[in-house]
């Protein structure tokens, strides 16, 4: 009998679920639209993406390459942190922290977890706005 292969720390939901958490921290207003969140959990995977998030609004050194890989592992990550409690949508449809959320990103941030993530989304300055997103995914149409 052949043995299942295990799963990527990556696509683990319990860790998606965390990063999710922290990235709807780090929207402005703390409101993140679907594009938003698959925007900053692809520019978590490199330096580069990184960088070039962090020069969303001068519009400078945008990378020229394909810019989002939607990944459905994220929107089951994202699906079952609503039915946990943990996210909720807004009447707009953007994802909100919710209460249970809240409490589970102190128990992120004292633990000392996805330490790598939190300080790559440090190196962003301020809050990030959904518009911000969308100029980015629409940068290469003007």
């Amino acid at each position: 009998m052949q043995r299942p292969d295990p799963i990527s720390p990556d696509f683990r939901p319990e860790r998606r679920i965390a990063l999710c958490l922290l990235i709807i921290e780090k929207v402005r207003a703390g409101k993140a639209s679907w594009k938003t969140v698959h925007v900053l959990n692809w520019a978590l995977e490199s330096s580069n993406r990184l960088a070039m998030l962090a020069n969303i609004r001068t519009r400078s050194e945008l990378l020229d390459e394909p810019i989002v890989r939607f990944e459905p592992a994220l929107d089951f990550a994202l699906d079952l942190a609503v039915g946990l409690g943990f996210i909720r949508r807004s009447g707009t449809g953007l994802f909100v922290l919710a209460e249970k959320g809240k409490a589970a990103l102190t128990e992120i941030y004292r633990a000392g977890v996805l330490e790598e993530e939190i300080n790559a989304l440090t190196t962003v300055t301020g809050k990030i706005s959904n518009r911000d997103v969308e100029r980015l995914l629409e940068w290469r149409a003007q």
